[in-house]
């Protein structure tokens, strides 16, 4: 058994482990002005292998909402454990499990409302950001997400099933092999869909997708957030180092972002 969840206020490098007969790699980091002011991060990833299965959620907070990490922590908590308690028979029907998903984020809004509003403000705070959090704390916090498990079916082939649902501007990309071989649909056209503690899911539906319906065989997936968009060129596999070296190098840049990244192959 081996589960992370993201610290918003410290890095993890890029690490790598292998469990339950998947080989994964991971790391987190807040965007070069947010570690400068030693401020919390709005990416949250978290995951959980047992049982030759393998559950994550990556979700980024909307920095215009309020406090998008309330929303991208919360979201990303209750996710993991609705898909660690789905069974192996209900996770292979993917409509059945949009259905499911979407009355499950529905039923989170009262009690992630009810944290929004209970939320405390620091003291320090001018009157004037102070009647403007206040403005935003109305509109609720906000997180884009991108969610799945994989299941292996067969320890042989190592065939699996999987299972992934994404709303908003998240990377998911596929690969068989060292080759790539499908891009998850879910991309800047979606930048405005996300989820939020007052409205729940906002400017369309959840898009899914199965390993029955992909039409492709693959056994290997990244899972990013936008603020490693310096990966998105790259057409082959990366080592840790590069990865690394390119997570270091986008702390500088002006449009520097919050990180999150996941690969997980079996």
């Amino acid at each position: 058994m081996f589960s992370f969840t993201s610290d918003q206020k410290t890095e993890t490098p890029i690490t790598s482990v292998y469990q339950e007969r998947f080989t994964f790699r991971y790391g987190y980091a807040r965007a070069g002005e947010t570690q400068q002011a030693d401020d919390i991060g709005q990416d949250y990833l978290a995951f959980h292998v047992e049982n030759r299965s393998f559950q994550f959620v990556l979700c980024d907070g909307v920095s215009l909402s309020f406090y998008g990490n309330i929303a991208a922590q919360f979201l990303a908590t209750k996710l993991l454990a609705w898909l660690r308690s789905v069974s192996v028979e209900e996770v292979r029907d993917e409509r059945t499990m949009a259905v499911a998903l979407h009355a499950y984020l529905g039923g989170l809004v009262e009690e992630a409302t009810e944290i929004v509003d209970t939320y405390r403000l620091p003291r320090a705070l001018s009157p004037l950001l102070r009647d403007v959090l206040e403005e935003k704390r109305r509109n609720g916090s906000e997180a884009m997400f991108v969610c799945g498990r994989v299941d292996i079916i067969d320890d042989w082939s190592k065939q699996a099933n999987v299972f992934l649902a994404c709303s908003g501007d998240m990377r998911v990309r596929l690969w068989d092999g060292t080759r790539e071989v499908a891009c998850f649909p879910c991309d800047e056209e979606d930048r405005h869909q996300r989820w939020s503690t007052k409205n729940g899911l906002m400017s369309g539906d959840i898009k899914t997708a199965s390993s029955s319906g992909m039409g492709q065989p693959f056994n290997r997936m990244f899972v990013y957030s936008d603020g490693f968009a310096a990966i998105d060129s790259l057409r082959s596999i990366p080592k840790t180092e590069r990865l690394q070296n390119l997570m270091a190098e986008s702390f500088s840049s002006p449009t520097s972002d919050d990180i999150s990244f996941l690969d997980i192959a079996w």
